[in-house]
């Protein structure tokens, strides 16, 4: 099977103002930082690499591979980890028969974190590396050391509870060492699997699609069970007021940008304002959060409909579990369009298709996600949530725009993006406006 070619880029993924764009991760990745397009996808090869859209390309941004076989040759958990796997004899070999052996090529999409494969063809072993640029603005923006760690505990976590397992790759080991290959990385398990861009999951069955999205919120709600203490991440982020948090900084951030455009964005304030009324009343519920939960950051096995990786925890952290929920439902108020580089599944027949509804989706979670989940408290703050991911749309498409004026950002897709601004404050009022008649109407009750 040949997956389909990456053809858009989520809202979350466009570029911030320079200066802005890796400010910080505002906690629990609620930011995304500038270039990341799909951000890791090295585990969908392709079959066929002469077919367009192939996922590897020549490295585009080099590194000493002489400095990385070295490194490999002398790192006892590199070593360690390798050792019982095909490649286990030339890692055993020494740093030069580890040069000459290895190959490396880089994973084809615009990227915050340069990703690489590593592969042994002599072996048939392939890893993953995955670097911080050589040049880092911020040093919160580029948050690798979290995601190896959180991918590390999730491998305890399904040692520990096989029958709620979150699929992740395994990781092998990390460098702080700027000085092997010019910047932090590590190396994980590259995992061969189908990765759909396209929300609507096109070229499988029906019965496959339903299957494959039930499969999808059971990794959710998996993840929002992980027993944090058990497995370490006790540290990983603060407790309670999550959302209030980051409101706040997403507001200073707005704030900021406009001062740098010298355009003036009352009407993002505004939606903070209503946000912020709102926020100190909702579920304020507690867990693991992965920060960007959306089907293509899911790989789905080649030939069956479950999911065996989850990719991207660069911006996870611990938070408020229904903004993960909301992350996903947002596909159902994006058009199916490539056309600015967002694509979701509005206006598409759900039924036909076997994709469930928003209501759908939030049953079949509540179903998965525990006993002391209460469905009509989720369903009655789910337009609360969303206007909340949407109004961080709003932020990041307002640096966007202002990145665009100042000839930063000068692609045609930067230009297409900045001018949603008005659509996608639109789309937040109105999720505003329907969580408040919600709420006026069980005042009433």
């Amino acid at each position: 099977y040949n997956p389909p070619q990456p053809q858009h880029q989520h809202f979350l993924n466009q570029s911030l103002p320079l200066g802005i764009a890796r400010l910080h991760r505002c906690e629990g990745g609620l930011l995304q930082k500038s270039h990341r397009t799909l951000q890791c996808k090295m585990v969908a090869e392709r079959q066929d690499e002469s077919s367009s859209g192939q996922v590897t390309t020549e490295v585009r941004h080099p590194f000493n591979l002489a400095s990385l076989a070295h490194w490999i040759a002398n790192d006892k958990e590199t070593q360690d980890s390798l050792s019982n796997t095909s490649a286990g004899l030339i890692v055993r070999s020494g740093h030069d028969v580890i040069e000459k052996e290895m190959k490396i090529r880089q994973f084809g999409f615009g990227q915050s974190n340069p990703t690489y494969m590593i592969a042994f063809p002599s072996c048939g072993f392939r890893a993953v590396l995955r670097k911080k640029p050589d040049k880092v603005a911020h040093a919160s923006a580029h948050a690798l050391h979290r995601e190896f760690r959180v991918l590390r505990a999730l491998s305890r976590h399904n040692e520990m509870n096989p029958s709620r397992r979150v699929p992740v790759p395994k990781v092998y080991s990390y460098c702080k060492d700027t000085k092997v290959i010019g910047a932090e990385f590590y190396v994980m398990e590259f995992i061969v699997g189908r990765i759909f861009t396209d929300a609507s999951m096109p070229g499988i069955s029906v019965e496959d699609r339903q299957k494959a999205m039930g499969d999808a919120v059971s990794v959710l709600a998996n993840i929002h069970q992980v027993n944090i203490a058990a497995v370490g991440l006790e540290s990983y982020g603060k407790r309670g007021k999550f959302v209030e948090r980051q409101i706040r900084r997403l507001s200073d951030i707005s704030r900021k940008q406009a001062k740098l455009s010298g355009t003036e964005a009352p009407e993002i304030l505004n939606l903070a304002e209503q946000l912020y009324r709102h926020a100190s009343f909702c579920p304020n519920l507690f867990s693991l959060v992965h920060g960007d939960f959306k089907i293509d950051n899911l790989i789905f096995h080649p030939n069956e409909p479950r999911v065996i990786a989850f990719l991207d925890w660069e911006l996870s952290s611990l938070g408020d579990p229904l903004c993960d929920v909301a992350n996903l439902s947002m596909m159902y108020y994006m058009p199916r369009t490539t056309n600015t580089g967002i694509s979701g599944i509005a206006g598409v027949d759900l039924k036909a298709l076997g994709i469930p509804s928003r209501k759908m989706l939030l049953q079949m979670y509540c179903g998965q996600a525990g006993s002391n989940l209460d469905y009509e408290q989720v369903r009655d703050w789910s337009s609360f949530y969303l206007a909340f991911l949407f109004f961080k749309n709003c932020i990041i498409i307002q640096g966007v725009a202002q990145r665009s004026k100042a000839g930063v950002a000068s692609s045609s897709i930067a230009e297409k993006v900045a001018k949603l601004l008005p659509k996608t404050i639109s789309i937040t009022q109105s999720l505003l406006d329907e969580h408040a008649s919600k709420m006026r109407l069980q005042s009433r009750i």
